[in-house]
């Protein structure tokens, strides 16, 4: 028979999900920022349909979410309620994976509990929709408790499993996952050459699968190593290196220089900081207390990693062009810090000093819930008087639950904007013909049960694809968009916009490689370009 501390977990694990579910459903469903929130709506839709990222549209970063989320569509139906069960799922997943990492080394069950909720409010309903960072992040965490048990439980299934969370977080988004993979892989080494080697084996055990994954998927989709190679790593560091050496063409809002300020750094994680400076002085305090001398021990390699992990995580944060999205991190890293004291000081009375970490863990949760869930901050709605949001089935019944508003409609009423697209989608279901659609409301694939040849996941010049001259993968970037426009046939492109003027960087002719077209404005959003044969006349 089950005992009572088992039936207690299980509860609790019960309400841990049931919680992390429906706080991301509910949230997910306020609001929307076109260019984020239908990243992978139509991208998760064209995979159940045989179009993969990288091959057939121009990423950087973001394919597990891609198949993932076709795999959501295809179990729930093509509509919105399955595109936000993934993220809700994610959300449950990371709240749960901490409750049971944090049941291994302490039994007090009420503060697990309280942290794992912790991480259910701050880490996806910041969002609410399938998004790269979030996944990359809960996938990273999941690496980084993986890490510490394989060394804290000497395990041969962590150590097998490691590798492929190190890929699949990879594959979600390059950063952080490739700060944290890198973290792992020179401590694992560490571990390997000073504590263990027998483990080793299993690592490359683990290793060999996931590698074995990357080829298959080569092989079986045909995928180009260089396309893979520019969209995935190339293209990307570009990016991410003038963020940090403040190049001029970089987006200034995710400038290092702009962000690693006083307020910037230590302001705006305080609580972050708080925990951090806790971790370290408790690191120096079991150094001086333990040893005579300075002996590298497991407690210092695994909370040195600990350490260097959250700052990797802040890192991230400072370069990107995002709002900030790892306030889950607090109560992460608090029940790390417990963990650590519970360590070095396992006689000492603990029931104080939870008191006083959990209370200011509940104060961000609440401070960073109000101004980032119930505002939708993320989506830059702290400003829109969000009761004014409709139902957007009115627009499609596969929309159903989506209460829409967006920053336009400080500008456009919500029922306006959705009268431009109902029209615009229109136009385009009408067109028999072959077409190409550019925007950022990537639902209208979905939304017309049809392929309409998405050349981009995201438009943002020289920031998500390059859209200049002067960029070094601007050639091949032309070349496979001209590839598509003539395999395909296409004989009309569609923009439709969701804020003025917001593809008027896009070189046409560049473009679409010739002077035969005729550009025509259809309504306010919509723009109609007709690819014309360049020996008939305009």
């Amino acid at each position: 028979m089950l005992n009572k501390s088992y039936l207690l977990k299980f509860f609790l694990s019960v309400v841990i999900t049931t919680f992390s579910f429906f706080i991301n459903f509910y949230y997910a469903n306020i609001g929307l920022y076109p260019i984020d929130t239908f990243s992978f709506f139509d991208s998760g839709y064209n995979v159940l349909n045989g179009y993969h990222p990288i091959k057939d549209y121009w990423v950087i970063s973001g394919i597990l979410v891609d198949y993932i989320q076709g795999v959501f569509f295809y179990l729930f139906g093509l509509n919105w309620n399955a595109y936000i069960f993934h993220s809700s799922f994610f959300n449950v997943l990371i709240s749960l994976f901490f409750f049971f990492f944090l049941n291994q080394f302490t039994k007090n069950l009420f503060v697990n509990f309280i942290l794992s909720l912790s991480v259910g409010i701050l880490c996806y309903p910041v969002v609410g929709t399938p998004f790269p960072y979030q996944h990359s992040l809960i996938i990273s965490l999941i690496s980084m408790f993986v890490f510490y048990l394989a060394i804290e439980k000497e395990k041969k299934i962590y150590w097998i499993i490691l590798p492929n969370t190190m890929l699949l977080s990879f594959l979600s988004m390059q950063l952080p996952s490739g700060l944290i993979n890198l973290l792992i892989i020179f401590f694992a080494i560490v571990y390997f050459f000073k504590f263990n080697n027998y483990y080793l084996k299993f690592f490359i055990m683990g290793s060999f699968v996931s590698l074995t994954a990357v080829i298959l998927y080569f092989i079986t989709l045909k995928i180009s190593l260089s396309d893979f190679l520019n969209q995935l790593i190339f293209f990307p560091f570009t990016i991410g290196e003038g963020r940090i050496l403040n190049e001029i063409d970089a987006f200034a809002g995710a400038k290092l220089v702009n962000k690693f300020t006083f307020r910037g750094v230590i302001g705006h994680f305080k609580f972050l900081n708080i925990f951090i400076i806790m971790f370290v002085f408790s690191i120096i305090f079991h150094i001086q207390r333990n040893q005579t001398r300075f002996n590298f021990d497991k407690i210092i390699l695994l909370n040195v990693f600990v350490l260097l992990c959250i700052l990797s995580f802040m890192f991230h944060q400072l370069i990107t062009a995002n709002q900030t999205f790892i306030f889950s991190l607090i109560p992460i890293l608090c029940g790390l810090l417990i963990v650590l004291l519970k360590k070095i000081r396992p006689d000492s009375d603990y029931k104080i000093r939870n008191i006083l970490l959990i209370s200011i863990v509940l104060f961000a949760s609440l401070k960073y819930h109000f101004t980032y869930n119930e505002q939708r901050k993320f989506l830059d709605l702290q400003n829109i008087n969000l009761s004014g949001r409709i139902d957007a089935k009115i627009l499609d019944k596969k929309l159903n639950k989506l209460q829409w508003i967006t920053p336009t409609n400080a500008i456009m009423s919500p029922s306006a904007e959705l009268d431009l697209i109902a029209e615009s989608l229109k136009v385009i279901k009408d067109d028999k013909t072959s077409k190409m659609i550019i925007t950022h409301y990537q639902f209208f694939s979905l939304l017309l049960e049809e392929n309409l040849n998405i050349p981009n996941r995201w438009y943002f010049p020289n920031n998500t694809f390059p859209s200049s001259k002067d960029n070094i993968f601007y050639n091949d970037y032309l070349k496979k968009i001209h590839y598509k426009l003539t395999k395909n046939k296409i004989q009309n492109i569609y923009i439709v916009e969701s804020f003025p003027n917001e593809f008027d960087f896009l070189n046409i002719k560049e473009f679409v490689g010739k002077n035969c077209f005729k550009k025509k404005e259809l309504n306010e959003i919509l723009i109609k370009i007709e690819l014309k044969d360049c020996t008939t006349k305009l």
